[in-house]
């Protein structure tokens, strides 16, 4: 099956999520903070959610409908669902649980993280310029100039190796001709270029 990245990228949200939320900071700012820092936001916001319905959208607009639904037609339900999903996860703060973690998410992280360490490198190595940062869409490009600096640096450095020898040569033996340096050179040059 073919998609193209527009089918990819298309997300559906339950847009009961975000009222959800917006609710539970909403009643947490009376909370002291002593208390808030031991409650886990992704176990009262489960608790309430699984008492209350979905609301889906696919689009900005149905995201927009549904946000004006869920206000005039659920909020004192999502005021409840979420007062006694507090009380729930207050009785317990400390309870351990394994939380879920999205695939999408983790792959995302180590994605992330790997570009930054690779432009990490790539300034140690000065591939990259200081003003110059790497990103996703530019990623191939800056590789292909990074790998065409050390191709150039390599070269030069042959060039400069090739140049000492030259000189050291020449100033051992002075019985050399114009015309063998210059075929001495050219068949140095020869070389580099395999």
């Amino acid at each position: 099956m073919n998609y193209n990245l527009e089918q990819i990228a298309q997300v559906h949200l339950n847009v009961m999520e975000i009222l959800v939320q917006q609710e539970i900071e909403k009643q947490l700012k009376f909370y002291p903070s002593n208390i808030k820092a031991y409650l886990n936001r992704i176990e009262i916001a489960t608790y309430a959610l699984n008492r209350l319905p979905a609301l889906y959208a696919s689009s900005e607009t149905g995201k927009e409908q549904q946000l004006k639904v869920g206000q005039q037609k659920y909020k004192s339900e999502i005021v409840a669902a979420v007062r006694r999903a507090l009380a729930a996860v207050e009785r317990d703060p400390l309870r351990k649980s394994t939380p879920l973690v999205s695939t999408v998410d983790a792959q995302y992280k180590l994605a992330k993280t790997a570009l930054e360490k690779l432009e990490k490198l790539l300034y140690r190595h000065h591939l990259l310029s200081p003003n110059q940062s790497l990103t996703w869409n530019d990623l191939a490009y800056v590789i292909q100039q990074a790998l065409s600096k050390i191709a150039l640096r390599k070269n030069q450095h042959q060039v400069n190796n090739l140049a000492t020898h030259s000189s050291l040569k020449s100033q051992q033996s002075s019985s050399y001709t114009s015309g063998s340096i210059d075929d001495s050179l050219n068949c140095t040059f020869h070389r580099l270029k395999q």
